[in-house]
């Protein structure tokens, strides 16, 4: 039963990240193409970061108060329904069919918000808490691999199908995946965990009161508050990494097929690492793993600035794809195992608004910055001593340090 579990979920998985990297590619290839405006295009990242920081609190609770299947086959649903409806705002209302592309985006973004936190919620309950590491890594495998399926069939789907039919997959895509959670049973209830649930008192609570619980729990579990903290402050980096096509043909001097390179050397790596995550997380306590992790990224990233050396700097991106892959899967393992059951959705999308919060502005501010000439690859540079400095956080960290070791097993 675990077994068709872990390969129904990962399965799930797979068509789930295929249809949005289907999506997202698509819709920013016809943001481009209809308003002709870079900005428009760059919008698209900045709206997608901006409702992880204002709506997910409210998803989280959402998620908690209904069984995470539940939770997700909404969201399923209403990712079909947005396909269809951009679909149809193509063929009957193309003047406004930029409009409807951002209104699109915005609930496609809310979707996701739902679906990963039930994910992650679902996950304990049938495969059990020792399994987590190891489907993580299998999940972070599948999600890499239909990352690089999708953003190399979806120019030849666009060819095909034209921006209509795309739409139209994208919805047929989810149905599939959406029909493979009927198959997936639990194999534990919250309970067995030590946890109880009322729902009678849960439907007497406001969303603000249950949202304040999410809080509680978040800064009670001071290791987890720490290291969401930590993750926000990581992604200031947004402000190089926002960057990285320019660093590729300006200060590389690469074209677009040895940019392509970056992603594909990426995703093969993380796909690799996610088979062994079990065992690349587990060789020491969290806190080494993490520090090592995230200290070697820092210099990776760091060099990437360093070097002129295209394939240098494709080496050290992968360095730091992978090393951070393994930190990603670790660090939502330990989300799953050390918060309750009914707590898991508000504390995951906490989570998710905080560590989005930066992004936007410094992802904005970094092409400002290069606008006025500053080379780019100074912020790389910047941004990897940043990350180098931040690892030392975690070693010197007590409840950080306190965490104990995760087994795969």
């Amino acid at each position: 039963m675990i077994k068709r579990n872990m390969s129904l979920i990962v399965t799930n998985q797979f068509l789930t990240v295929l249809a949005d990297s289907i999506f997202t590619i698509s819709i920013m290839w016809y943001m481009y193409e209809i308003t002709g405006s870079p900005l428009s295009s760059a919008l698209i990242t900045a709206v997608g970061s901006l409702s992880s920081v204002f709506i997910a609190p409210f998803i989280g609770v959402l998620v908690d108060r209904r069984e995470p299947k539940s939770s997700m086959q909404i969201g399923y649903l209403a990712m079909v329904i947005v396909g269809v409806f951009l679909a149809l705002a193509y063929l009957f209302w193309l003047d406004g069919v930029a409009f409807a592309i951002y209104v699109a985006l915005i609930i496609h973004d809310i979707c996701m918000t739902f679906i990963g936190p039930a994910k992650n919620k679902l996950l304990p309950r049938i495969v059990g808490v020792h399994r987590i590491v190891k489907v993580n890594g299998y999940i972070s495998s599948t999600s890499s691999t239909a990352s690089l399926i999708g953003q190399a069939i979806s120019g030849v789907l666009i060819s095909i199908m034209g921006f209509v039919g795309v739409m139209l997959f994208h919805s047929g895509v989810y149905v599939v995946a959406s029909i493979l959670l009927i198959f997936v049973i639990n194999i534990a209830a919250p309970k067995e965990e030590g946890e109880q649930i009322d729902t009678s008192e849960k439907k007497k609570t406001s969303m603000f009161s249950e949202m304040k619980e999410g809080w509680a729990v978040l800064l009670k579990n001071r290791a987890i508050f720490k290291l969401t903290l930590l993750g926000s402050a990581m992604n200031a980096t947004t402000i190089a990494g926002a960057l990285a096509v320019v660093l590729i043909t300006d200060h590389y001097g690469g074209n677009a097929f040895q940019f392509g390179l970056f992603g594909a050397f990426a995703a093969v790596s993380s796909i690799l690492i996610g088979l062994i995550a079990d065992k690349a997380t587990s060789f020491a306590k969290p806190a080494i793993v993490m520090f090592l992790t995230v200290s070697v990224s820092g210099i990776a990233f760091m060099s990437m600035g360093l070097t002129t050396a295209i394939y240098l700097g494709i080496l050290f991106f992968v360095i730091m794809n992978v090393l951070m892959t393994v930190y990603g899967i670790l660090y939502s393992a330990l989300l799953i195992i050390l918060v309750e059951d009914k707590f898991r959705g508000r504390v995951f999308t906490l989570n998710s608004a905080i560590a989005s919060f930066l992004m936007p502005g410094f992802a904005i501010a970094g092409g400002f910055i290069a606008e006025w000439g500053i080379p780019v690859n100074y912020l790389f540079v910047g941004a990897g001593i940043w990350v180098l400095l931040l690892s030392f956080y975690i070693l010197l960290d007590p409840d950080i340090r306190g965490i104990e070791k995760v087994s795969g097993e």
